[in-house]
């Protein structure tokens, strides 16, 4: 269908301000493109530092950074995705530190948007591809994120130019290198983010969907598995080699089972019915994605319903797919088949989520579906065609304007909501990078720090290894401190389950002394993280 024409097949009314807008897009759509990115890089860098400290995720991270480039203890759990640590373990080992990672993870970041509108433009248009990046620079999940250091904005990238490139070498056959791509990205992917495993099943589903089980004999299938296979194998015999497994993840699944499903007096059936809510609760929440369950800050009472509007306007795009599904089925259709494909991956991913989300100790995070909102913001951009497409049979100037207030409140909405998102969050922790930072200063490398804490974050800040003992297990805190013979003492009350209820350093006040505290409070009323040193003599 071309870009210009209504659905039904009527011509809009001529206007010479629609035509020439249209055209300049359609010339222009690469400069808009940049400009697009521009944006998307500029917002980011904005927030690129404005967080006090790092979280735990994103400590693990760093700390295996530092493990490959600097020899850092590892604190790790075996299973812990560790390609990206490695590229930034290269990137330490370079001489360089966060400031320079944080910064390269702003182009992965916008890479996310370029993705976007790859997407767009392969399966409907540039136009459509433009808009669904501007949606995607603004994503106020997408922003918070960008602004952590985090594996997560490296999912959206590998798994769309993975399920992108299948499209093209496979579905469309267009050539080998995207099947090699397909395959390369697929079998380093899963050691950069575990979540890339789950592109598997959205493949399966299409395959078993269009081809039954045909697609075992398609030899096409084979040169991406033997390629991701590849890909693999460096990374399988390093974890096979340091953790007895080559895929670290998989022990941990199968050693942790579902104990509730087990023990459940209703059984496995009682189990999944009462868990069928969580199953489809990332498909609920397309509403809050996009802007429904956001504050309502300013303009945001109305702003923040103008991509929900789009995005149902949008899905009506798919009916001729759903009327002609047999056609999907029998591989009669190209152009349905691509709408099935964009279809299932963003709510194949969003139900597969949901799913591990209702059977496992994972708690509902939006940054998780990461990979399924290209699909999303695609489909909004098909809803804000649509509607102009309704509105200028009647008056073009109108329909343009319509649409506009549509784009314009929706990015509101995205963009408010994210500064208040980040705002309130960016002082989180500050007081173990406080902490760490003192502990760095006034110890020497290879000096070992004992206490009760968050290991990860004073691991990282300190560059010291560390120590814990439980909450309460004296016997282990004496121990170490005996064996290790540390200068100092750590209680690091933002480890709330860990150090709730630990009591040594009170009970031992004439072994250590309070040197430095710091506090949740401006008044410093209420210490939070505490640095005692130890007297060695009293160990003797």
């Amino acid at each position: 269908m071309e870009e210009g024409s209504a659905e039904d097949g009527s011509k809009p009314k001529e206007s010479a301000f629609v035509n020439k807008l249209n055209d300049f897009i359609v010339q222009k759509h690469r400069l808009i493109l940049i400009a697009i990115l521009a944006f998307a890089f500029i917002i980011r860098l904005k927030y690129m530092t404005v967080n006090a400290a790092v979280w735990w995720d994103e400590a693990d991270y760093l700390t295996l950074a530092k493990h490959y480039g600097l020899g850092l203890p590892e604190q790790a759990a075996p299973w812990r995705a560790r390609a990206i640590p490695m590229l930034w373990g290269i990137f330490y080992w370079l001489g360089a530190n966060e400031w320079f990672i944080r910064f390269f993870n702003q182009f992965v970041a916008v890479g996310s948007v370029l993705v976007t509108y790859l997407i767009g433009k392969e399966f409907f248009s540039k136009k459509i591809g433009l808009l669904a990046a501007l949606f995607m620079a603004v994503y106020f999940e997408h922003l918070f994120w960008s602004a952590r250091l985090s594996a997560d904005i490296y999912s959206l990238v590998l798994f769309g130019l993975a399920a992108l490139f299948f499209y093209r070498g496979y579905v469309k056959n267009e050539g080998k290198n995207y099947l090699y791509a397909t395959g390369a990205i697929y079998g380093a992917g899963i050691y950069a983010y575990d979540g890339i495993g789950f592109l598997a099943i959205f493949l399966f589903l299409f395959l078993l969907v269009t081809e039954r089980l045909k697609f075992l004999k398609n030899k096409k299938i084979w040169i991406i598995v033997g390629c991701a296979l590849l890909a693999a194998l460096p990374f399988a015999i390093y974890h096979q080699a340091e953790f007895g497994s080559p895929y670290p993840r998989i022990n941990m699944i199968l050693s942790s089972p579902d104990e509730g499903l087990a023990a459940s007096q209703q059984g496995a059936v009682g189990k999944i019915i009462s868990s069928l809510p969580n199953m489809f609760s990332y498909i609920t929440s397309t509403g809050y994605y996009l802007g429904s369950g956001l504050p309502a800050i300013g303009l945001g009472s109305i702003a923040k319903w103008a991509l929900i509007i789009a995005f149902i306007a949008g899905l009506a795009a798919f009916i001729n797919m759903f009327i002609g599904f047999d056609k999907v089925w029998k591989k009669e259709n190209k152009r349905l088949i691509g709408d099935f494909y964009l279809l299932l991956w963003g709510f194949s991913v969003l139900l597969i989520f949901g799913i591990v989300n209702a059977f496992s100790a994972f708690i509902f995070e939006p940054r998780f579906v990461f990979p399924a909102m290209p699909i999303l913001f695609i489909i909004c951009a098909l809803g804000i065609r649509k509607i102009f497409w309704f509105i200028s049979k009647y008056n073009k100037e109108m329909a343009v304007a319509v649409v506009a207030l549509l784009m314009i409140f929706g990015i509101y909405a995205q963009l408010s909501y994210a500064d208040n998102l980040i705002n309130y969050k960016k002082d989180s922790f500050s007081q173990e990078r406080e902490g760490g930072l003192w502990l760095k200063e006034h110890t020497n490398p290879g000096d070992v720090i004992v206490g009760c804490g968050l290991s990860v974050p004073i691991v990282y800040y300190s560059e010291r290894d560390f120590k814990s003992a439980s909450s309460g297990n004296i016997t282990l805190a004496e121990e170490n401190i005996r064996t290790y013979k540390p200068r100092f003492y750590v209680l690091d009350g933002l480890d709330y389950a860990g150090c709730a209820n630990e009591q040594y350093p009170m009970i031992n006040q004439e072994k250590m002394t309070p040197v430095m505290a710091f506090f949740m409070d401006e008044a410093k009323t209420q210490p939070i993280y505490i640095i005692f040193e130890i007297n060695q003599s009293a160990y003797q």
